[in-house]
């Protein structure tokens, strides 16, 4: 059981109580209550209203939810993890079942308590808004690139002040009809009454337009990653990201109008880069969360190697081992988008023809792309037009001349319409030949002239550092392809055109997800056997003398 000392230590690690100090901490702790659970039990039920928000001192729960009548795992927490969040601020009811595991130690905070703490140390505000904000936000938005057990801790847009600044401009221009409106009733004019009535609805389109991009970019900040998605309607979309374990450092920017008004931006520093979140609201509570899951993803692995190393010399000494308790969630594993039944018919159709075309497909274990089925238009477009040109050619000359088509002039179109199609298909084996891959251990990129030379790019999974997509111009909006950078060390890969690119850039962030955990669990596992050997040839030294020790002490 945590005595309070125990529990101040814990809170001070998790970003709702950071900027308390010990003796704030020590009254919060004090005004939790424990409860531990000794095997698998439900701590609360989807639709049903409880007071109480919960933080995990130690175990895991699952948490469910009724889908078609079935329940089904959305997700698990685990240690320093919290829920029950909306039990503080509101009476509405929980959106999902959660059950504890057996071991597990729940702190809880009722809401009478909570709110005579807020009264208290007012500074708790602050974090549990934006930790309130952030959960009522992700119940509303859904993204679909979201691995098995990631969960999103923060989920903002910009700062409303950035949409104010937006406005700035459509307001303007609205008050200038208003103003041009309202000189036709001193001075009627139909060209006066038109004009402001052209820029009346100028305003109201663009401030509808800024509203709109505005609500299309947030920042994500999971248990797994940092996300910044930026939208730019008829322009591009662009997601851009850092995996916990490749960030360096965590900033905060901001001016004296930031914190007026309680913006900034959050800088995090990774080995190629930086991802800034400007305008972001509140941005020492997300700089304090990221901090903590990165610290935390550090944290659990060196407990998690300590306990196997402990296991594995027990296995060499020829003691029981212990199981491991679940403090890591289980990594993302990859899923294939192929495995997924079609919904419609134009699903279905999409299917077949991406089948067709092999825009995506799986040959074992590897992921296979070509470029946008535009690619292939923008290749064939002229030879295809050249050839239906010249075909007509025929008819055309028996429609417009009275003498037969010469024998010579027939034979130098038809010689024409097989160099064309000879044009088609080497457009096309030109765009079949531009291929990208995704293995169970690397991206290759390899470029193909038809009848020419071959480049092959290869690197490890292991290697990447970043990713970004970006999708340009109107018909990379419509037709969904675009772009996906890949940073590897000093040298950047680019699927070019692809389709789906977030879709593209999600696989390649599974597969280097499944790959860092194999390859690490293999280094680990090696290390670790050589560790246990040394200790336990130390310990069997040590346990001969004192048997010698022993021995000669008899003797003696």
């Amino acid at each position: 059981m945590p005595d309070t000392p125990a529990r101040v230590a814990f809170l001070k690690k998790t970003h709702l109580f950071r900027g308390l100090n010990d003796g704030q901490l020590a009254s919060v702790a004090e005004a939790m209550q424990e409860e531990t659970y000794g095997g698998t039990e439900t701590i609360f039920i989807e639709g049903t209203i409880t007071d109480t928000f919960y933080l995990i001192f130690a175990g895991s729960v699952d948490i469910f939810s009724l889908k078609n009548k079935k329940e089904v795992k959305i997700a698990s927490l685990f240690k320093g993890d919290y829920f029950g969040e909306q039990s503080l601020w509101t009476n509405r009811t929980h959106n999902a079942t959660v059950r504890a595991q057996a071991g597990t130690v729940l702190l809880k905070l009722y809401r009478d308590k909570f709110r005579a703490l807020l009264t208290k140390i007012p500074d708790l505000r602050p974090n549990f808004a934006t930790m309130i904000n952030s959960r009522q936000l992700a119940r509303q938005v859904r993204f679909s690139w979201l691995n098995t057990n990631e969960v999103i801790y923060f989920l903002s847009r910009r700062h409303e002040f950035r949409l104010y600044q937006a406005l700035t401009g459509p307001v303007l221009v609205g008050l200038f009809s208003l103003l041009v409106l309202g000189l036709v009733f001193a001075f009627p004019s139909v060209a006066l009454a038109g004009a402001g009535g052209f820029f009346l609805v100028l305003a109201l389109l663009w401030g509808l337009w800024q509203y709109v991009d505005w609500s299309n970019d947030y920042y994500v900040v999971t248990n797994q990653r940092v996300v910044s998605i930026e939208k730019m309607i008829g322009a591009y979309d662009s997601r851009d990201e850092a995996l916990m374990n490749t960030i360096l450092s965590v900033n905060t920017e901001t001016d004296q109008m930031g914190r007026i008004f309680k913006y900034g931006t959050v800088v995090v520093r990774t080995f190629t880069g930086e991802i800034r979140m400007v305008y972001s609201p509140r941005p020492k509570q997300a700089a304090n969360m990221i901090e903590e899951y990165w610290l935390r993803t550090k944290d659990v692995s060196r407990q998690n190697d300590e306990e196997i190393i402990k296991n594995s010399i027990r296995k060499k000494l020829g003691l029981p081992t212990k199981a491991l308790a679940a403090i890591l969630p289980p990594p993302a594993t990859s899923t294939s988008s192929a495995s997924v039944p079609p919904k419609s018919l134009n699903d279905s159709l999409a299917k077949t023809v991406k089948e067709k075309l092999n825009f995506r497909k799986e040959a074992g274990e590897t992921i296979i792309y070509h470029k946008h089925w535009i690619v292939l238009v923008r290749h064939v477009v002229l030879p295809t037009l050249s050839v239906i040109g010249l075909i007509a050619f025929y008819p055309l000359w028996f429609v417009f001349s009275v003498n037969i088509m010469p024998i010579w002039l027939a034979s130098i179109v038809a010689l024409a319409i097989l160099a064309c199609v000879g044009w088609w298909a080497y457009g096309y084996m030109d765009w079949e030949n531009d291929v990208y891959q995704v293995t169970p251990d690397q991206i290759v990129d390899i470029y193909r002239v038809p009848f020419g030379d071959e480049d092959r790019k290869s690197a490890p999974l292991e290697n990447i550092l970043s990713s970004q997509y970006k999708r340009s111009g109107i018909f990379g909006l419509l037709f969904n392809y675009g772009t996906v950078f890949i940073q590897v060390g000093g040298t950047n890969f680019d699927f070019v055109d692809v389709v789906d690119p977030p879709t593209v850039q999600q696989d390649i962030i599974r597969r280097k997800l499944v790959r860092d955990q194999k390859k690490r669990e293999a280094d680990t596992a090696a290390e670790r056997e050589r560790m246990a050997d040394w200790l336990a040839m130390y310990h069997r030294t040590v346990t001969e003398f004192q048997k010698e020790a022993e021995q000669n002490k008899k003797q003696n």
